[in-house]
């Protein structure tokens, strides 16, 4: 495993706050897509640098809390596929959705709402985008009992799709990764499970189960408080840490195809300007991070080489 200790990196660009907070970052082309707690969508244009973003929008999972709060879509983690519905040129965009910890008849309330974003110029040349959930994926743990594989998640699944293998992994943890959740003399265990992905001709409801896992496996880490994260070219990125709540700022690589810690990123807090970091996405060879501030958010470039092998 690869220990970095220091990355360096560089503000790209301020982005907008606005009233919810940030949370999950997709790229597609030029554009990022970032987006906030209750679901909503702002796109950037990467080139320009812009602050305020071409449009904001609300995914068609967006959700402020109905019909409770563990249904809130807090848009923690999002990525784009590869998979173009009806010849939309902008791939299906994943977004793990909920925030409640626990499950209802579906299963756990983090779910995978799989957004059709599309594009269109209006008469003043402007950008407008909107968008449409065609499929929410769940996870329902009955029966792994009778299955060779581990309970894969405490109840805050993330949903991660590899474009390349059009596979559908679900990134979890033995325990909650926040202090005091995990028993003494003991470390925590994060656990990637890996399905097939789902066709959207499948349906508008898809429910996972034990039986339907193609590979799990387990790597023990005790680096806490998850954020968000991505895939590229058979690795897994996923951040983690909060400054202001003490937590260090880190990404761990996970080898999907060699099945263990690939690298171990830890982050300075002032590389980042002290905010938190919120997800993940690669663009132009580099891995970007978006943070959420005070009064504003950021795109930071972390110029490491080695994160993009």
């Amino acid at each position: 495993m690869k220990m970095i200790d220091t990355v360096k990196s560089h503000l790209y660009m301020r982005i907008y706050q606005g009233e919810h907070s940030v949370q999950g970052m997709g790229i597609w082309g030029d554009a990022a897509f970032v987006l906030h707690d209750t679901g909503i969508c702002s796109v950037y244009d990467l080139l320009t640098k812009c602050e305020t973003p071409v449009d904001t929008i609300r995914l068609g999972s967006y959700n402020a809390g109905t019909p409770s709060r563990d249904y809130l879509n807090h848009a923690n983690s999002c990525m784009f596929s590869e998979t173009h519905y009806k010849n939309n040129p902008i791939p299906l965009l994943y977004v793990t959705i909920g925030t409640g910890i626990g499950a209802d008849e579906d299963g756990y309330f983090y779910r995978c709402a799989v957004e059709n974003i599309t594009c269109n110029i209006d008469a003043l040349g402007k950008e407008k985008y909107r968008a449409q959930t065609l499929q929410i994926i769940s996870y329902r743990p009955e029966g792994i009992e009778k299955t060779p594989f581990i309970q894969p998640c405490w109840g805050c699944p993330a949903f991660l799709v590899d474009p390349q293998e059009q596979c559908l992994y679900i990134f979890s943890a033995k325990y909650r990764t926040k202090r005091d959740c995990i028993p003494t003399g003991q470390h925590n265990q994060y656990i990637i499970t890996k399905f097939a992905l789902p066709h959207i001709e499948d349906g508008d409801k898809i429910i996972l189960t034990p039986q339907k896992i193609m590979e799990q496996f387990c790597v023990t880490s005790d680096v806490q408080f998850t954020q968000g994260g991505t895939i590229f070219n058979g690795k897994l990125y996923y951040t983690f840490g909060c400054p202001h709540a003490g937590y260090p700022l880190k990404i761990l690589v996970f080898d999907l195809r060699k099945k263990r810690i690939f690298a171990e990123v830890s982050i300075p807090d002032d590389a980042l300007n002290s905010e938190e970091i919120e997800c993940c996405a690669a663009y132009r060879g580099k891995l970007m991070v978006n943070t959420s501030g005070i009064g504003h958010g950021s795109i930071f470039a972390l110029n490491d080489d080695a994160l993009l092998p």
